[in-house]
């Protein structure tokens, strides 16, 4: 396989903080690490003009300054992007860098939420649809292709978004040959991804960031199968990990890995008094009464997790339900601790929630999900 040239690449690269669904979907992190791709880019010569920048930050994201306008994380403009920017260029490489909330729905496609995704119009992209059609004449100019996404792909009716999912087909085109795709997903269907709002970066992403800066000086562009080894190395030797991670390789060639449950966190049992505590703290959070957000909450765990805990009607007694089987789960404690991280970040109830789990599980619970 012949390099590409850096000064005959381009990009799409979106990172949504901040949608309009409301604060209970804010996610610290991904315009950070959109930031930090783009100087990557840079970096390593693909011209400033080349680089769509969509970003829906959260006040203040983090990030490298970068030399690229950043535009908004809107259907509209990613759409401007995919259907009139990128099909009207001819380059030897095309990068596509996605990080941000995502779901899987009932035909197992993976669907990423826009920023102006609200309540009641959840409004996405359907990735699979779009994968398909880059490889057809609607983008004849990129045979060439690289897809990186940091998200979700939580199942959608675990959300109870099913019946408001709406679907989008992108254009149609004849498909071409040659047309070579790699593609590197953080998560499989319905399972999560790991992100930390602390140091505002998903866990995949800050991996796959650290292997491609690994591999600067190399061929253009690097070796994105060993990229993957490096990255699934990485999670698999230790620390903050996904569930699973998917890619495909420039040849097709598919594979899933899956990190059992026996290498998560196996916290001890925790006492009556600590699941007390928890209780008593989940309850007097204005956002866990809400039922809506519990089920946001229950979509994040562990589908094994969340299908053997019964719900109940009023909030108090939900919250009783969900910790205790979450006792009973290995791991299942901090699963929950970690999904309920994601609830208004920096509020005094998540900061109680940190001294909480630092007392009764020892960690930090600052690994929110995508």
């Amino acid at each position: 396989m012949t390099a590409a040239r850096p000064e005959r690449t381009y990009a799409l690269v979106v990172g949504t903080e901040r949608y309009a669904a409301g604060a209970a979907w804010d996610l610290p992190g991904p315009a950070a690490d959109a930031r930090r791709f783009t100087a990557w880019l840079r970096g390593r010569g693909v011209p400033a003009a080349h680089i769509s920048l969509l970003l829906a930050p959260l006040p203040g994201a983090g990030g490298p300054e970068v030399d690229v306008p950043a535009g908004p994380a809107g259907r509209e403009a990613v759409q401007d992007v995919l259907t009139r920017r990128l099909p009207a260029l001819e380059g030897d490489l095309l990068w596509v860098f996605w990080g941000g909330h995502g779901v899987t729905d009932p035909q197992g496609h993976r669907r990423l939420f826009y920023a102006d995704a609200g309540p009641d119009d959840r409004r996405n992209l359907d990735l699979n649809a779009w994968l398909t059609a880059f490889t057809t004449d609607l983008v004849p100019g990129f045979q060439r292709q690289i897809w990186l996404v940091d998200s979700c792909q939580t199942f959608v009716e675990d959300l109870g978004f099913a019946r408001t999912l709406p679907a989008e087909v992108p254009p149609g085109g004849d498909r071409l040959p040659g047309r070579e795709q790699f593609v590197l997903l953080a998560s499989g269907p319905g399972q999560r991804a790991a992100n930390d709002p602390v140091r505002q970066t998903g866990a995949f992403s800050l991996a796959v960031l650290e292997a491609l800066a690994a591999a600067d000086g190399g061929v253009w562009p690097p070796d994105m199968s060993g990229i993957a080894d490096t990255v699934v190395g990485g999670f698999t030797r230790g620390g903050q990990r996904p569930t699973s991670l998917y890619s495909r390789s420039w040849a097709g060639d598919e594979r899933r890995l899956d990190f059992p449950a026996a290498a998560r966190r196996l916290e001890e049992p925790v006492p009556d008094k600590g699941l007390t505590e928890l209780v008593v703290l989940l309850a007097g959070w204005p956002t866990m009464t809400d039922r809506d957000h519990r089920q946001l909450v229950l979509g994040m765990l562990p589908a094994d997790l969340a299908g053997a805990i019964p719900r109940l009607g009023a909030a108090r007694p939900d919250i009783i339900s969900i910790v205790r089987t979450c006792r009973r789960h290995p791991g299942g404690l901090a699963a929950l601790v970690e999904a309920v991280a994601l609830l208004e970040p920096g509020a005094l109830e998540q900061q109680e929630l940190e001294k909480w789990a630092a007392r009764w599980l020892g960690t930090d619970p600052g690994g929110a999900t995508a």
